[in-house]
């Protein structure tokens, strides 16, 4: 009888974002603790994005002995699209994955992911592909999403119900394509890599992406009417920068 090799897991680097999320350090550090203890092909990174209370290191005492587990601490506030693209770019590991640093995905969503990224280059979220807990998002921030979403979809020409969910995955080779080019450092740095991902050819998948019902929407953080008026002009901006040439597409 012969035995079959036992196929090798594929090695994750996850990354989560975060900033000003000291008070919730205990309860993200026991939801890392526990996943990762079972997940040793993860290897989990913490980018503190320029946090003044203590975040950083917070999560450093939290983790200590976590040994697939690292903070990193960005000397200044720079976007969440910075905080990702300075947490991945490097990584060597076959898959590279973010999400929201406050856990608003359960951990239970890599594995309909890494499925996805053996058929796509890139795998997004999408909360409109799930029922969400309590009625999902406030009416307010829903109605905001959605014609942010539209006008994403219009201007760079591409068509998803959902864009901005804190959930994507790539393939390592696809990852250092978009993050070497990836430009914008705000709210609208999805939208981007959406857009570079057509523009490359690369092949996008989508999954199902459920909000924790824990999940506070802080619209302290994403001020919503702001936000939506400076995405527009980083619409703008992704769209001159693939005219003049800034972007370069193999």
């Amino acid at each position: 009888m012969v035995r079959r090799k036992k196929s090798k897991s594929r090695t994750i680097l996850l990354v989560l974002p975060v900033h000003n999320e000291a008070a919730e350090v205990p309860r993200i550090s026991r939801g890392i603790r526990a996943f990762l203890v079972k997940n040793r092909h993860v290897s989990l990174r913490v980018v503190d994005d320029g946090s003044d209370d203590g975040t950083a290191e917070t999560f450093r005492h939290a983790l200590r002995g976590v040994k697939n587990a690292s903070v990193m601490a960005l000397p200044h506030n720079g976007g969440k699209g910075k905080a990702v693209r300075l947490g991945l770019t490097g990584g060597r590991q076959d898959l590279w994955v973010f999400m929201d640093g406050d856990l608003a995905y359960d951990f239970h969503h890599l594995a309909p992911m890494m499925k996805a990224l053996h058929e796509h280059d890139v795998v997004i979220g999408s909360r409109s592909m799930a029922a969400q807990p309590d009625g999902g998002l406030p009416a307010r921030r829903a109605l905001l999403g959605w014609g942010f979403n539209r006008l994403a979809c219009v201007w760079l020409g591409f068509d998803y119900p959902d864009t901005q969910a804190g959930l994507k995955g790539f393939r390592r080779a696809a990852g250092q394509k978009l993050f070497s080019n990836q430009k914008l450092d705000d709210f609208a740095f999805d939208a981007e890599l959406l857009y570079l991902a057509r523009k490359m050819g690369l092949k996008v998948g989508q999954i199902p992406a459920q909000v924790s019902g824990l999940h506070n929407y802080k619209t302290s953080q994403v001020k919503l009417m702001l936000d939506t008026l400076r995405c527009l002009l980083d619409f703008l901006r992704i769209r001159f920068w693939s005219w003049t040439g800034q972007y370069r597409y193999p």
